[in-house]
């Protein structure tokens, strides 16, 4: 019972590490202007996850779990595909009849929001499931990881929220699916925690979800978000220039925190 409340704890601060990272782009209102190039620092941030943490990880995951670059890349595909495919489902149903430029904005911002909630989703639950792992290895090993996690999703709630900052979302709504999705990991933490505690070998057991989840975190990534930092064309330099800014973030957080991750 000791294992399960510590694990609670680091689960509570998860989330509260997690709410903190949300309500960071909402300190105070942003023009379209300030929130196109704050989308822009989050596309980076994003591809800077995905190819110096995610990627690696699971890659390093899979190899211990005796799978084979083949059998990775098919998890990764299949993430990639299950968010194209629910994005591509979301158009379909959310696209209105209008087509003045602001209209199509909106469904648009609503769109790329509502598919990186879903595409995130499934990489929280993964991490939830990685963290469980990482803690039942050993109570040090898991507070290294709990740390890491807590960096991890201060900035992925922070992305998150800067693509609800041009929805027209209202304040509670977008508070609300965000402290919905800040929850996902740590209750499939603890969920998984109950369900692994005493199994023996757990060595390359969250490879190919982590694999799985990186595809549907590359979809978001490099089809929702990026897109959508360069949406206005008068901002294309300062765009690039933050992108740029947000991948050298982490991989200098990579660089002087090898081991958080």
């Amino acid at each position: 019972m000791e294992a399960v409340a510590t694990f609670a704890l680091y689960s509570v601060l998860l989330l509260v590490v997690s709410m903190a990272g949300a309500m960071l782009p909402r300190v105070k209102k942003l023009s379209d202007k300030q929130a196109h190039l704050l989308m822009a620092l989050s596309a980076g941030i994003f591809i800077g996850l995905l190819f110096f943490l995610l990627l690696p990880e699971a890659v390093h995951e899979c190899e211990d779990g005796g799978y084979d670059i083949h059998q990775i890349m098919y998890a990764l595909v299949a993430g990639f595909a299950l968010i194209m495919t629910v994005e591509m489902l979301l158009k379909h149903r959310h696209m209105g009849g209008c087509t003045c430029e602001c209209c199509q904005d909106n469904h648009s911002h609503r769109i790329t929001s509502m598919s990186s909630f879903v595409g995130l989703s499934v990489h929280a639950a993964c991490d939830g499931l990685a963290l469980a792992a990482t803690f039942l290895a050993g109570e040090e090993i898991g507070f290294i990881a709990t740390i890491g996690m807590c960096i991890h999703k201060f900035v992925v709630l922070f992305s998150l929220s800067t693509t609800m900052v041009l929805t027209d979302y209202t304040q509670k709504q977008s508070l609300t699916r965000l402290f919905c999705f800040a929850l996902i990991t740590p209750i499939a933490g603890v969920v998984f925690f109950l369900a692994l505690n005493g199994i023996s070998d757990l060595d390359g057991l969250t490879g190919i979800p982590l694999a799985f989840a990186a595809g549907t975190f590359m979809y978001v990534s490099m089809c929702d978000i990026l897109p959508e930092a360069y949406h206005r064309k008068k901002q294309d330099l300062g765009s690039y220039a933050l992108v740029i800014i947000g991948i050298v973030l982490i991989l200098l957080f990579t660089l002087l925190f090898p081991h958080t991750h």
